[in-house]
């Protein structure tokens, strides 16, 4: 009898266990299901200028609805950057040029790179009867930019440190003189200043008004014309419990530039007609048109590299950087299974006869190929 008792009660044991261990892996299920359905809500930064076409197209295509990504369009103030709005909250997710978010990112910025997205976009330009020439040309000048350590003066300094000339803090040769973006233009004409270092199209639209001509750009003067400028990256709270929503967010941003790439024309109409951007058409176009829109993980990280010792190497980053060892801590690796992460790829478009002629089939395809 007691025998009998002994089965029965390590009977009830062991259903109870095996009651405990389908629970937890039930549990378990459920969990990696809601991480799939993760309903977050994003929060991206709004953004207002011709680089950032991918995230706008993204939006008026529905690339991001067509990954099921739930988020919310936030304003950032104007005297607040991106780094300072994602580490206090106020947004998850941009995109900005890879030599701003260097420096940024060796001294701590929360942020996650996940994709590079083109070329382009910032410029030197000078006066059109200027015996400024080349770099060279440059030493013993002064350079006007709307801020010394932006973007554009940062692609100055790279420029000119790769041709020789010294733009250290201690020793320059060149001196940056800050000046508000909407003056930049007149200080170059009237010659306070020898050129003037700033981003598209305002480059474009000033040198059809004052006839100013480009002295160097990093969407077609070797090397910087196959170099990311632009990526994209999500705060280090979403890469860490949202991977799920920075895939969604990536893998749409991603077939938004892919689609750019093929339709800058209407790209450039829809940014004037959503008013994204300002000027004329012809003039954006330009700019956009110089642009590689080839969607690329491992282009960026090439560009981080090479951006990042080039900062080093002008005293902007300390010397005891590990250029390459931020880089790896400073990308989001993620499985994305629609757009290639290999910088060889390259669009290619396929009509469909099943498809109204207006509506078109995008796929990426591997191989070399010379896209111009």
């Amino acid at each position: 009898m007691k025998k009998n008792n002994y089965r029965k009660i390590f009977s009830y044991i062991g259903l109870i266990g095996l009651t405990t261990y389908l629970a937890a892996c039930g549990a378990d299920t459920v969990s990696q299901d809601k991480a799939k359905e993760d309903d977050y809500v994003l929060k991206i930064a709004e953004s207002s200028d011709l680089c950032s076409a991918p995230q706008q197209i993204a939006i008026e295509q529905g690339f991001f609805d067509e990954e099921g990504l739930k988020y919310e369009l936030v304003k950032v103030g104007e005297d607040t950057n991106n780094f300072t709005a994602i580490s206090t909250g106020q947004i998850d997710a941009s995109n900005s040029l890879i030599g701003s978010i260097i420096q940024p990112l060796a001294n701590g910025a929360e942020i996650k790179v996940t994709t590079g997205l083109h070329t382009g976009c910032l410029q030197v330009l000078v006066k059109s009867d200027s015996n400024i020439k080349n770099a060279e040309d440059l030493k013993g000048k002064k350079i006007g930019v709307s801020s010394v350590a932006g973007s554009p003066a940062t692609f100055a300094k790279r420029y000119l440190g790769d041709n020789g000339i010294n733009v250290s803090t201690e020793k320059s040769e060149v001196e940056f003189v800050a000046y508000n973006s909407s003056d930049l233009a007149l200080v170059l004409e009237n010659g306070t200043v020898d050129a003037i270092a700033l981003g598209d199209p305002s480059t474009e639209i000033i040198k059809d008004e004052y006839g100013f001509e480009t002295l160097a750009s990093n969407a077609t003067t070797v090397p910087y014309d196959e170099e990311y400028c632009c990526v994209a990256y999500v705060s280090n709270e979403v890469a860490n419990k949202h991977p799920e929503v920075a895939k969604k967010f990536t893998q749409a941003i991603q077939k938004a530039s892919a689609w750019i790439d093929d339709n800058k024309d209407e790209t450039v109409q829809i940014q004037l007609d959503q008013k994204y951007i300002d000027g004329d058409k012809v003039t954006n176009l330009r700019s956009l048109e110089s642009y590689n829109f080839i969607p690329s993980v491992e282009g960026a990280k090439a560009a981080f590299v090479q951006v990042g010792e080039d900062l080093k190497d002008l005293g902007i980053i300390e010397e005891g950087v590990d250029i390459k060892k931020l880089q790896e801590n400073s990308f989001l690796d993620l499985e994305l299974d629609k757009v290639t992460n290999d910088k060889t790829a390259y669009v290619e478009e396929k009509k469909s006869t099943n498809q109204s002629k207006n509506k078109k089939e995008t796929s990426i395809v591997i191989g070399n190929h010379n896209h111009h």
